[in-house]
């Protein structure tokens, strides 16, 4: 009986590119043993990120495509210094120094 073992390590590829201006962007693929699709994940020095998922062996393709794709929001990034963008406004969240409003039946 012949024993065979199996990696547990993902197969990973990485893009990095970085501008004359020291800006680093990062595209990684990953893909478990076994998986049938690549996991990709853009980072840009802002901190922004974005995620896809990709079918296929030619996954160098893939990751290219994402960096081409973003590539707008990587200049748009540039123009604002890298700085975080806004958390979106959260309509539900409490007011400072106010109570909660307790509902419900008062009569006794």
């Amino acid at each position: 009986m012949t024993l065979t073992y199996r990696s547990s390590i993902p197969q990973q590829f990485v893009i990095q590119g970085r501008d004359p201006d020291g800006r680093v962007r990062t595209a990684t693929a990953t893909r478990e043993p076994g998986a049938f699709n690549w996991d990709m994940r853009l980072q840009h020095p802002s901190g922004r990120h974005w995620e896809a998922r990709f079918h296929g062996e030619n996954v160098l393709d893939g990751l290219s495509e994402l960096l081409v794709s973003k590539d707008t929001e990587f200049k748009q990034d540039k123009a604002r210094n890298d700085r975080p963008h806004a958390e979106p406004y959260d309509s539900n969240r409490k007011v400072e120094n106010m109570p909660s409003p307790i509902m419900g039946n008062t009569r006794r």
